[in-house]
């Protein structure tokens, strides 16, 4: 199923997808219809200045949420956090490194960028959609030194698009959150309390990014930009080709790398080297593989450079992560 959608100051996105599925908004929830799935979607007000919409819920069909790019609102920032397949439990032992084609995603971005989000069938989705002002943003997070990437969110007037992956801490905070009954006493302080630390453990990292100087992003770019990311994790066993890639997002090699930089906060090798040992981990840790069928499926033919590698991104060696993991 595809829901489209083009947001204006009239639209209403719990009424629009209600009456899209057959069924109706209830004390601002919409309860998925059987023949969809099960789970709910949930509008929460949590100030003039903080909004959001939590989706929870397990497909029978993929959906995808097609939101269409509109006029810039400059006061209006939209923060997405995006998990796709079983987050971790509330209390874990030592965490698993995510790995899942940015499964575990958070998206930052001016109005006019619009999005395409696949949800698939028979996987428990958490997603939530904030919705934040500017003014109320500044106020919350009281930075005296911004860097570029934080100036741009909070002061620029141009379209812009970030990207970050989420870490364990992340996971758990976002669960809590969806599944907190703000129907009970305290429940809806309970959210607060939990966005307030999504936003704290993502500005936390924001904080860390090269202070480069940021370009307006656009909606076209916005799509060529995840193409190209996309193209970058089909095949970790291949490094990216440049000039390749510049092919196909129709832009100069120096104009990809610089934009790739600034939405990711990494370069193009430094985020293929990133998601192959995220995905080595993942090989080692969750499918069961030995460290040379995990080298050799990540293209490495020199397994002690592998070793070397994974120790310097996971802080151990890869047989000793592999043993030292919670079955799960």
């Amino acid at each position: 199923m595809i829901f489209e959608f083009s947001p204006n100051a009239d639209f209403n996105f719990l009424h629009s997808f209600a009456g899209r599925i057959g069924t109706q908004v209830n004390g601002n929830i919409v309860r998925l219809t059987p023949v969809l799935g099960e789970g709910f979607l949930r509008r929460i007000r949590l100030s003039a200045d903080f909004s959001l919409i939590i989706h929870h819920y397990t497909l029978r069909e993929e959906l995808i949420l097609k939101r269409n790019s509109t006029e810039i609102d400059y006061d209006k920032i939209n923060f997405l956090f995006h998990i796709n397949d079983k987050p971790l439990a509330l209390a874990t032992a030592p965490s698993i490194t995510p790995y899942s084609d940015n499964n575990f995603a958070i998206r930052i971005t001016s109005t006019n960028i619009g999005s395409e989000i696949a949800f698939p069938a028979n996987s428990e989705i958490y997603f939530t959609v904030l919705s934040v002002t500017r003014s109320g943003l500044i106020n919350l997070l009281n930075i005296k030194n911004p860097n570029a990437t934080i100036e741009t969110i909070l002061r620029s007037k141009s379209g812009f698009l970030f990207y970050e992956n989420m870490n364990d801490d992340m996971q758990k905070a976002l669960k809590t959150l969806t599944l907190a009954n703000v129907d009970q006493e305290l429940g809806q302080l309970q959210v607060w309390l939990k966005v307030q630390e999504l936003l704290y453990l993502l500005f936390e990292r924001l904080l860390t990014r090269d202070n480069i100087k940021h370009k307006p992003v656009h909606h076209a770019d916005s799509k060529m930009i995840l193409q190209v990311k996309r193209i970058i994790i089909a095949d970790l066993s291949v490094p990216p080709s440049l000039p390749n890639l510049a092919i196909t997002a129709a832009m100069s090699i120096s104009r990809l790398t610089n934009l790739f930089r600034q939405v990711f906060g990494h370069s193009i090798y430094e985020y293929y080297q990133n998601a192959r040992m995220e995905k080595a981990a993942h090989l080692l840790a969750v499918q069961g593989y030995s460290v040379a069928e995990t080298g050799y499926q990540l293209g490495f033919s020199n397994l002690s450079h592998f070793s070397r590698l994974f120790e310097r991104y996971h802080g151990t060696k890869p047989k000793r992560y592999s043993q030292n993991m919670p079955a799960v």
